[in-house]
C-alpha cells in the first residue's frame, strides 16, 4: 500500500471543499432523499425527528464509505480518477482515513438517538461499508451486490426509523437491481485501473461480455418487476406511466447501447444516466403511493 510520502501528498491543512468532494455530495443527497422516501412509503405515521436523524446518519456513513474507498483505491484512482482529492494531492490518505473514522463515529452516535432497530441498521451499514472498501469490492460480483444491498437499505432505514417497513419493499427491490447493474457497468468502465490495482471485478474475472450479460439480466429483472406494484399493491396509473416511459424505456435504451458498445466512454455515459434514472423511479413510486399498502385481496 502506498503511503503519503510516496505520493508526494502534503500533510498540511485540508480545504473544506476537498472534503466535500471526497464525500461525493450527490450520492449523499440521494441517500438523504431515499431515507425520507422510505419513511413516506412505509405505511405508518412519520416521525420527522427520527427520519431526519436516520437520514443524516445515512449521509455521514455514505460519505465515510466514499472516503474509505478512495483511501484504499489510491493506485486504481491514479489511473481511473486522477482528478480526485487524494491522487491529485489535495488530501492525504491519512487525512482521508481520519475523516472516515470521524464520520462513522458520528453516524453511530446518531443511531443511539433513534431506536434499537435504527442503531442496529446504522452499525451494520457502517460495518458493511468498511468491509466493502477494505476487501469486498475486490471480489467479483460480491462487491456489486453489497452496494446494491446498501442502497436498498437506505429505503428500509426510513421505515425502520418509523417502525414500519412494509411499504419500503418495492423501493428496495428497484434500488437493489438497478444499483447492482450500475456498479457492474462502472467496473466495465474502470477495467484498466482495476487491473493495475489487482481488483478481481466481474469483467476482469469472467470477461467483459459476461459482465454485460449480467447487467442486462439485472435490468431486465427490474423492468419485469416494475408493473408488480401497480398490479398487486395498488399503485396508481401515474406510477405505471412514469415507470414505463421514464425508467423502463430509458433502461432498455441504455441496455442496447451497452450491448452494442461496452467501451469505457460509453459505460461512463450509461452509468451516469442510470444514477439519474434512480431519481425518476423514486419520483414514480412516491407519486404513485397507494392509500392501502397491503396486497390486493388481503
Amino acid at each position: 500500500m502506498l503511503n503519503d510520502s510516496e505520493l508526494n501528498i502534503p500533510s498540511g491543512r485540508v480545504k473544506i471543499r476537498d472534503l466535500v468532494e471526497l464525500s461525493r455530495p450527490l450520492n449523499g443527497v440521494l441517500a438523504f432523499a431515499s431515507v425520507w422516501a422510505g419513511a413516506y412509503m412505509s405505511g405508518g405515521p412519520i416521525s420527522i425527528r427520527s427520519t431526519f436523524l436516520v437520514a443524516t446518519a445515512a449521509v455521514l456513513a455514505l460519505s465515510a464509505g466514499n472516503s474509505l474507498n478512495d483511501y484504499f483505491d489510491i493506485k486504481i484512482d491514479q489511473i481511473n480518477k486522477p482528478e480526485r482529492p487524494i491522487p491529485s494531492g489535495r488530501i492525504s490518505r491519512s487525512q482521508a482515513l481520519l475523516f472516515s473514522i470521524l464520520l462513522l463515529g458520528l453516524s453511530v452516535m446518531i443511531g443511539f438517538q433513534v431506536n434499537l432497530g435504527s442503531l442496529i441498521t446504522i452499525v451494520s451499514v457502517c460495518w458493511l461499508l468498511s468491509m466493502y472498501a477494505f476487501w469486498l469490492k475486490r471480489l467479483p460480483l460480491i462487491g456489486n451486490l453489497v452496494v446494491g444491498i446498501l442502497t436498498a437499505l437506505t429505503f428500509v432505514a426510513g421505515g425502520i426509523a418509523n417502525e414500519v417497513i412494509q411499504g419500503t419493499l418495492p423501493l428496495s427491490v428497484f434500488a437493489f437491481l438497478f444499483t447492482t447493474a450500475r456498479e457492474i457497468v462502472k467496473d466495465i468502465e474502470d477495467q484498466v485501473g482495476d487491473q493495475a490495482g489487482f481488483a478481481k471485478t466481474l469483467p476482469l474475472t469472467l470477461g467483459e461480455k459476461s459482465a454485460v450479460w449480467v447487467v442486462l439480466f439485472l435490468i431486465a429483472s427490474g423492468v419485469a418487476f416494475s408493473p408488480i406494484p401497480y398490479l398487486i399493491y395498488g399503485y396508481s396509473g401515474l406510477y405505471l406511466f412514469i415507470m414505463i416511459f421514464g425508467v423502463d424505456l430509458v433502461m432498455v435504451f441504455l441496455s442496447i447501447r451497452l450491448f452494442l458498445e461496452p467501451s469505457q466512454s460509453n459505460c461512463a455515459m450509461i452509468q451516469k444516466w442510470m444514477k439519474w434514472n434512480i431519481f425518476v423511479g423514486l419520483l414514480a413510486v412516491c407519486l404513485g403511493k397507494p392509500s392501502r399498502l397491503l396486497p390486493v385481496g388481503v
